[in-house]
């Protein structure tokens, strides 16, 4: 009987000290969106990551239907980190628009550019954002995640939806209608290339609708998460040029109760190991260790601010004065 009670107790310790072994890894889930897209994907390789460098922590992706999704689910706690946007986090945390509680969420870091692809069939002679007056536009579905940057576009040139016929869609649909000739120019916004809008650029001639830098200035002022970068050259095909685009990062977020070690560790495996991170996928080329905070719209997570300060990121101490963690 004593021999049973060793060798059992033998098999406890040798599982839960086992690396990577069930019994010892600590289950965390990330909201991401739909499999095969740029968020799940990020996810699922920050994954493949943590399991060689932190096998103590099991980093589950979750499929969902995007930013929106994700801010909801961790709103109510069925997720413990995930994706959202500048505007859509601080709704949460604050508990407005959509949120009826205040959503005890803080920031992590912000990984990947979502920018305006904003296509336009050749020929409609679309050329700049006031060109769209009297057109066929496609526009995100009302309360997308995507819907308060393609108003940006909008409002830097002081117009609203109302200054075209309306077409609003899944970006699947809108780039069917396109092809079809039924809409002449949708407005978009996500992480590049998205692959609905290299179909259309392989079945239609179109062009891709800059963002006016300087009409957007206002809007940059007004919107401080948002930025002006560019659409890069051959992203799509025919798209020889760069293409000025209006941007935002998508930013990583944590509920309170994750643990410090846990989001410290996170932060620490994606910044170093980045080379490793964009040979598995190239979203994460434009991640950088002085991009973390881009976007970022409300306070930082304990973990996140350990590591920062551990690599003396600049600009650290004047985020932390403008966004407290009250």
């Amino acid at each position: 009987m004593n021999k049973l009670v060793a060798a059992f107790f033998l098999v406890l310790a040798l599982l839960v000290s086992a690396p990577g072994g069930a019994a010892a890894a600590q289950q965390v889930s990330i909201a991401t969106n739909p499999v095969g897209m740029a968020l799940f994907t990020l996810g699922a390789s920050l994954s493949e990551v943590m399991k060689k460098s932190y096998p103590e922590i099991q980093l589950n992706v979750e499929a969902t239907n995007g930013g929106i999704h994700d801010t909801l689910l961790l709103s109510k706690g069925e997720v413990e980190i995930g994706f959202s946007s500048a505007i859509e986090a601080a709704d949460a945390r604050n508990g407005v628009g959509r949120y009826t509680d205040k959503a005890p969420i803080l920031g992590v870091f912000a990984p990947v550019i979502g920018m305006g692809q904003c296509p336009v069939l050749a020929s409609s002679g679309i050329s700049t954002v006031a060109g769209l007056k009297g057109k066929r536009v496609g526009v995100c579905p009302p309360g997308a995640m995507v819907r308060p940057i393609t108003n940006a576009m909008l409002e830097s040139e002081h117009m609203t939806n109302d200054d075209f016929s309306v077409f609003p869609e899944t970006l699947g649909g809108l780039v069917e209608k396109m092809k079809n000739g039924q809409v002449d120019a949708t407005l978009w916004f996500g992480v590049v290339p998205l692959g609905p809008m290299m179909d259309l650029a392989q079945s239609r001639e179109v062009t891709w609708l800059p963002a006016d830098a300087k009409a957007m200035q206002p809007v940059l002022d007004k919107y401080p998460h948002l930025f002006i970068t560019e659409l890069p050259a051959g992203t799509y095909p025919g798209q020889t040029k760069p293409v000025p685009a209006v941007a935002e990062r998508y930013i990583v977020v944590a509920r309170e109760e994750v643990s410090e070690d846990v989001v410290y560790k996170m932060v620490k495996c994606a910044y170093e190991h980045l080379d490793e991170l964009r040979r598995m996928y190239g979203g994460w080329n434009d991640c950088t260790i002085g991009t973390a905070l881009q976007s970022m719209s409300i306070p930082l997570h304990p973990g996140a601010i350990r590591y920062y300060r551990e690599v003396k990121l600049p600009g650290l101490d004047e985020f932390l004065a403008k966004h407290p963690n009250k």
